[in-house]
């Protein structure tokens, strides 16, 4: 699979920044500073929306390409997006029980559980990402050109919603390398809206780091065929 188109790879960049991130923020704070328990909420809300939608595109554009040449897989994942998707449901109901209880005490309980509850589930969805990586793309890549693979690519991502995909580019531009963020500007830059276009510049420039920031505009500015100079 080396060199061969990668499907997975700069979302799943994007997954794992924000889940090892999100466990940092729950491992970090503690449940008497309301600010820090705030930002986490926020945060946890975020990401679950990449989840979701990640699971989502997956079933709906995947699943029958899997099911043709690869059915064993196909149902593994399968069986895992079903556990995983209840685990985030799971947690999600300790946030609102968080947000919802008064008593310190058992606020402590709840943060407590959030955090054992959040670094197992991170634990098992980096297991399933490494499988849709591995079985899941070998599959691919022994049945389909890059063209083709590119093709699935470009139909799971013009199915995202604006907003899920801005948050999903929060995660994958400072997560992903020099020559991924200028591909995906400089499509950007010809086939998608301008007001789109120029709301992922401004986003980059609070995500990435000034050096980074200044080479990506510069190579954006001097774009005239898409390859990085």
């Amino acid at each position: 699979m080396y060199k061969r188109y990668d499907l997975y790879g700069p979302v799943h960049k994007g997954l794992r920044l924000a889940l090892s991130g999100i466990c940092y923020q729950v491992g970090s704070a503690d449940v008497t500073d309301q600010q820090k328990v705030e930002s986490f909420i926020e945060e946890w809300r975020r990401i679950v929306i990449t989840l979701e939608a990640h699971s989502h595109d997956e079933d709906l554009h995947l699943n029958d390409v899997y099911m043709k040449y690869a059915p064993e897989t196909a149902k593994q994942l399968e069986e895992e997006h079903v556990v995983l998707d209840r685990q985030v449901h799971e947690i999600n109901e300790l946030v609102s029980d968080l947000e919802n209880t008064a008593s310190m005490e058992e606020r402590s309980r709840i943060w407590y559980q959030i955090g054992r509850r959040l670094n197992s589930f991170t634990a098992e969805y980096f297991i399933h990402l490494q499988r849709e990586e591995g079985p899941g793309m070998e599959a691919l890549c022994n049945n389909l050109d890059d063209d083709q693979i590119h093709e699935l690519s470009v139909k799971i991502r013009s199915s995202i919603q604006p907003h899920a995909m801005m948050i999903f580019l929060h995660y994958m531009l400072p997560s992903i390398t020099h020559a991924d963020r200028f591909v995906m500007l400089s499509d950007m830059k010809r086939f998608a809206p301008q007001e789109f276009y120029e709301a992922v510049l401004s986003l980059a420039e609070s995500r990435l780091e000034p050096q980074s920031l200044s080479r990506l505009k510069s190579e954006l500015d001097n774009d005239v065929t898409g390859a990085v100079s």
